[in-house]
């Protein structure tokens, strides 16, 4: 079972280093191939649109076809990024392809995020204890560490240092997966075909109002870390003090990813929600308003008790609220309206708007969608909140 544990760590460890090369740098790699702020706003906006589609499509397969298993699903994925990210470093490519690969690599980048949970979820119910918090906690040092090293190697040599950390960590996360056992749970025993994303949002209301209020909050907070590059170079930083902040904003969130789940014996889901909407203001607001590097540091700091905190209580409330068979679905949406829908409104206005307008026309249009995001989440907790009653 300890091994079970470790492997399940290092699987978050290594996914969240592949994460951090497409995401965490997408703005430095798409401006060293030559794109403007609006066309990486289109690529990951776009993107983010797309992944709205095709994640649940790709969840929706290990229900549909025999045999498959979501090990066997992300073997497959890992082994298509791959394919991408070496293509994209080593073709020489035109714009637009270009940009139709990265939209891929997003999309399937995000698709993989709800496998994560399920993993845990199917362990779980076999009796194997697997600590999930600790886990993605984990997984955002990782992050934060991958930061750190692309921001100094890109320093020594140029982004395409990016490709390379990519490949080699989704190799060995594809040996890892590949020595994890499957799950002897037949998936589609608890899949129902005939449940709908419409029928999620339906059954689920507040659930699906909570993701709401988070796709904003969190559209707001995306297009500060993807444009995070030009706020730093703004107040006189560069790409290695890009990395250190990435690296504060990540490192933050594993303390209060381990302490959720002790969290909630102690106040219910909703009081804990609420919180890191709360702190959403507070961290967007701190980096927006940051008149220097170290106030931008700090800002970046509050990213454990906003979406560390979110995080982890939103995918143990689906264990806990939804009904066993809607679990894949239930951790599909969030990453739906979270990277897909939030990443997109986010990432294309802030683009368009740094071009046309400025980056201070970005920083008030994050200030005013997290404003709208925690008014969302307060009125569809706010008769909910409170501490557990003890039996």
């Amino acid at each position: 079972m300890k091994s079970l544990q470790m492997k399940y760590n290092f699987l978050h460890i290594l996914y969240w280093i592949t994460y951090c090369s497409v995401y965490g740098y997408v703005a430095v790699f798409l401006q060293f191939k030559g794109l403007s702020n609006t066309e990486i706003g289109i690529v990951t906006g776009v993107g983010a649109i797309l992944s709205i589609f095709i994640s649940p499509f790709i969840s929706s397969l290990v229900g549909k076809i025999k045999g498959l298993t979501i090990k066997k699903l992300m073997l497959i994925l890992y082994c298509l990024m791959v394919i991408i990210f070496a293509s994209l470093v080593f073709l020489p490519l035109p714009t637009i392809i270009i940009m139709i690969l990265y939209m891929s690599l997003t999309c399937l980048m995000v698709s993989n995020v709800p496998f994560l949970s399920m993993i845990c979820t199917q362990y779980l119910k076999e009796g194997q204890y697997i600590n999930f918090g600790l886990s993605r906690g984990l997984g955002s040092v990782s992050y934060a560490a991958t930061a750190i090293v692309i921001g100094r190697m890109i320093d020594f040599i140029n982004p395409t240092i990016i490709g390379y950390i990519h490949c080699i960590s989704s190799i060995l996360l594809l040996i890892l997966l590949f020595s994890m056992p499957d799950s002897s749970i037949d998936t589609t025993d608890e899949k129902d075909d005939s449940i709908s994303i419409f029928q999620i949002i339906n059954q689920y209301k507040t659930f699906f109002f909570i993701l709401v209020g988070f796709a904003f909050s969190f559209g707001a907070s995306t297009s500060l870390s993807t444009y995070l590059i030009n706020i730093v170079k703004n107040l006189g930083g560069n790409t290695s003090l890009y990395g250190i902040a990435v690296f504060c904003m990540a490192a933050s969130e594993m303390p209060f990813m381990a302490i959720t789940h002790s969290l909630l014996k102690k106040y219910k889901s909703e009081t804990l929600i609420l919180a890191a909407s709360l702190f959403y203001l507070a961290r967007n607001f701190t980096i927006c308003l940051a008149p220097s590097l170290p106030i931008l540091l700090i800002g970046m700091m509050f990213q454990g008790c906003s979406y560390g905190l979110f995080t982890a209580t939103i995918t143990y409330y689906v264990n806990d609220y939804l009904d066993p068979k809607h679990h894949m679905m239930g951790q599909t949406m969030i990453g739906m309206m979270s990277t897909g829908l939030g990443s997109s409104i986010g990432n294309l206005c802030g683009g368009v708007l740094q071009d046309h307008f400025g980056l201070n026309s970005m920083l008030v249009f994050a200030c005013t969608l997290t404003i709208i995001g925690v008014i969302i989440v307060f009125f569809t907790v706010r008769n909910k909140i409170g501490m557990k009653k003890r039996i």
